[in-house]
């Protein structure tokens, strides 16, 4: 399972209330800020996506059959660079976080995660883009695979 969180006081409340966020609220303490969590095993997986100047929340990968688009929650970065994405028209966003959450281990986002927008029918979709892991990534997180994160690696 992976997943992210930002933080409720970088989210306006009017676009917590367009997009039905507020099941998504949580605290992590009873002295923490509020935060909101989006997961890839959630019933609808959403992200937040800065698109042109706008923070924004679409539908996270396609794990239908009935769509064209990549049977998947992640890009892969090769995958990407190799143009096998470029028949969608990929478009570069940042996925905004302040926590990042990979097999239960949660960590610190200073600046986001990189992803691409892609269009399925009438709707937008967003895919964050994976690299392959550090060594400390993979020992932390037991994964070989991580977010391409922005300005920083882990």
């Amino acid at each position: 399972m992976f997943g992210i969180s930002l933080l409720r006081r970088e989210v306006p409340d009017a676009l917590i209330q367009s997009y039905r966020l507020q099941e998504r609220i949580a605290r992590r303490t009873k002295d923490s800020d509020e935060e909101l969590l989006f997961f890839d095993q959630h019933d609808f997986p959403r992200l937040p996506v800065w698109m042109e100047g706008q923070l924004r929340f679409l539908p996270w990968g396609n794990r239908t059959s009935q769509s064209l688009l990549p049977r998947t929650h992640w890009c892969p970065f090769e995958s990407l660079d190799a143009g096998n994405w470029s028949s969608l028209q990929p478009v570069e966003v940042v996925v905004p976080a302040s926590f990042g959450c990979d097999r239960g281990v949660w960590y610190l986002i200073t600046e986001g995660i990189r992803g691409v927008v892609v269009n399925d029918r009438q709707q937008q979709v967003v895919y964050p883009i994976s690299t392959q892991a550090t060594h400390y990534y993979e020992v932390m997180t037991r994964n070989r695979r991580m977010p391409n994160f922005v300005g920083e690696t882990i």
